[in-house]
C-alpha cells in the first residue's frame, strides 16, 4: 500500500520565540517616536518571557503605533499573533515586516514559518531561499526549507537541507526523522532506517519515528523488527491509527492472520470506511479461505473507492481461486488501467 510517512509539521510551536532580538533605545524616527517605540518593544519582550502574550500584544501594538516603520516590531507582532492563534493577522504583520525591511532574512523565514502553521499551500519556497541568502541560515531555516522541498517531492534536495540542519544542530531529532522520510522516498531504505534510529535515540518518545522506521524495515524484509517498532509507537500513542494498518500488513506477511485481523478491526471500529484497513482485512479473509467475506469486503472497497486498483487486483485473485477466470481477467484489466500491475 502506498501511504505517506509522517513528517515533522507538528514542531511549529517549538520555534516561534527563539532568538528574540531586544531593540536598544536609539534615535528618533522620522515616522514616529522611535525611542518610545523601542521601550514598548522591550516591554513586550518582557511579557513574552512571562508567557503573558495578551499583554505582550498590547505593548507591541503600542510600538508599531508609535513608529509605523519599525520593521522588527512588526515581526515580533507577527510572532505574538501567531502564538495567540491569529494566523491571518500574523501573516499580515510578517508581510509588513518584509515590506519595511527587505534585507531582513528573519522576516522572510517567519513569513514562511507562519504559513506552515496556518495553511501549507501558502508557503513560498522563495521566502525560505531568501532567508538563507540574507544570512538567516541556522538549523531552523534549513530544516523548514527541507520540509518544504519534501512536501513538493524534491526528495534529494530535501536530504541536502536536512543534512545542513543536522550539521548545525546535531541533536535535531525531527531533521533525522524527515531526512529518513526523504531517503525512504528515494528507496534508500537502509539509510532511512539509520536516520529513524538516530531520531528515536535522540527522542525516545518520538512515536512517529518508530512508525517510519517500521515501514523502512518492512521494505528490507525485517518484518519482526518492523512489528517491534510499531508496538513501541503504539505504546506511546494509540491514536496513530495508521500504525495499526502497517503492523497489520506485517502480521499478514508473516502469516499471523489472527493478529493482522485484530489490527484491521481496530481501525475499522474507528473508521469503518478506511480503504487500507478494508483491503487489509479482505486479504486476511482471503488467506484464511473465507472467500465470501473476502469478496464482500473487496466489493465494498470498490463501491466506496472505484478508483482503487488494489481492490480490483485482490478481487481478481479471489475470483481466480474460485475458478471465475473471466471475472478475474476483467478485474485485473481494470486494476492495470488504474496503475496496479498483476505479477
Amino acid at each position: 500500500m502506498n501511504k505517506h510517512l509522517a513528517i515533522g509539521l507538528f514542531l511549529i510551536n517549538l520555534l516561534i520565540f527563539n532568538n528574540l532580538t531586544i531593540q536598544v533605545a536609539g534615535q528618533q524616527s522620522a515616522t514616529g517616536d522611535r525611542k518610545m517605540a523601542e521601550e514598548a518593544y522591550n516591554r513586550s519582550v518582557d511579557k513574552i518571557s512571562q508567557k503573558d502574550y495578551a499583554q505582550a500584544l498590547i505593548e507591541i501594538n503600542q510600538a508599531v503605533k508609535l513608529d509605523p516603520a519599525f520593521a522588527e516590531a512588526f515581526l515580533l507582532k507577527a510572532r505574538i499573533e501567531y502564538q495567540l492563534g491569529n494566523y491571518s493577522e500574523a501573516m499580515n504583520d510578517a508581510n509588513r515586516a518584509v515590506d519595511l525591511n527587505s534585507f531582513q532574512g528573519e522576516a522572510y523565514f517567519y513569513r514562511a514559518f507562519i504559513a506552515f502553521a496556518s495553511d501549507t499551500s501558502l508557503v513560498k519556497g522563495a521566502d525560505l531561499d531568501k532567508a538563507v541568502q540574507l544570512g538567516f541560515n541556522d538549523a531552523s531555516a534549513y530544516y523548514y526549507r527541507g520540509l518544504y522541498k519534501l512536501m513538493k517531492g524534491k526528495n534529494t534536495d530535501a536530504i541536502s537541507d536536512f543534512s545542513a540542519a543536522i550539521e548545525k544542530k546535531p541533536n535535531h531529532a525531527m531533521a533525522y526523522n524527515d531526512r529518513g522520510t526523504a531517503r525512504y522516498r528515494t528507496e534508500d531504505y537502509q539509510g532511512a532506517v539509520y536516520d529513524f534510529r538516530v531520531a528515536v535515540n535522540l527522542d525516545p518518545k518520538l512515536a512517529v519515528a518508530y512508525v517510519n522506521m517500521g515501514n523502512a524495515k518492512k521494505k528490507i524484509g525485517d518484518y519482526q523488527g518492523a512489528i517491534t517498532d510499531f508496538n513501541t509507537a503504539l505504546n506511546f500513542d494509540t491514536s496513530l491509527v495508521n500504525a495499526y494498518n502497517y503492523r497489520g500488513e506485517a502480521y499478514l506477511i508473516t502469516g499471523d492472520y489472527e493478529s493482522a485481523e485484530k489490527d484491521f478491526e481496530t481501525i475499522l471500529s474507528r473508521r469503518p470506511d478506511d480503504a487500507f484497513a478494508l483491503i487489509g482485512i479482505g486479504n486476511v479473509y482471503l488467506k484464511m479461505n473465507e472467500m465470501d467475506k473476502a469478496e464482500e469486503t473487496f466489493n465494498k472497497v470498490i463501491t466506496l473507492y472505484p478508483g482503487m486498483g488494489e481492490a480490483y487486483l485482490n478481487r481478481g485473485l479471489l475470483l481466480e481461486l474460485k475458478g471465475d477466470l473471466e471475472g478475474a481477467c476483467s478485474d485485473w484489466k481494470t486494476a492495470s488501467t488504474l496503475g496496479i500491475g498483476v505479477s
